[in-house]
């Protein structure tokens, strides 16, 4: 290997001028010693000049290729395998996404007397005019749908956990 004077690109032994610049193997830098002769802007460009090949000395054919250089990587550092992220927020989210609509639930079963006046005398004029049957499903209908609501606080803590899982992967 022998490195241009000029454009300090390192070529091959073999080379008798530069790959990147055409120098010959000895030329100095550009502006020291003796002037190198280039064309003037107004002359035609030459065509490019091929490189030749070095030579090569030709060896008796083998049966098998002979084996790739070895490459030698590191790996990369195993980050130490820590807590997950948002296992704590996930575990909570889901004891919230079970417990609240239970309490409430139970909260609409035990307290039937005291609040079924109140919420089926938002939605109509006169409660006891309904049937027991009829207040019974509407009140049942209202209830799962409360239970309902109850249960996004739990799932959003939940899928926040989640979701700091996997930003924690990348």
């Amino acid at each position: 290997m022998w490195i241009c004077n000029r454009c300090q690109t390192s070529n091959k032994d073999g080379h008798a001028q530069c790959v990147q610049c055409s120098a010959p193997r000895n030329a100095r830098r550009f502006g020291a010693g003796t002037p190198v002769t280039a064309p003037s802007v107004h002359q035609a460009a030459a065509p490019p000049r091929r490189m030749q090949q070095p030579e090569v000395e030709e060896q008796a054919p083998t049966s098998a290729p002979p084996p790739p250089p070895r490459r030698h990587t590191i790996p990369a550092p195993q980050p130490a395998p820590g807590r997950a992220a948002g296992g704590f927020v996930r575990v909570i989210g889901i004891l919230l996404a079970v417990l609240l609509p239970l309490l409430l639930i139970a909260l609409a079963v035990f307290q039937y007397d005291t609040v079924s006046p109140v919420v089926l005398g938002l939605f109509f004029k006169t409660p006891a005019t309904l049937s027991p049957i009829i207040s019974y499903v509407i009140y049942g209908l209202l209830a799962l749908i409360a239970a309902l609501i109850t249960l996004v606080p739990g799932l959003s803590l939940w899928a926040l956990g989640h979701l700091a899982r996997g930003i924690r992967r990348r």
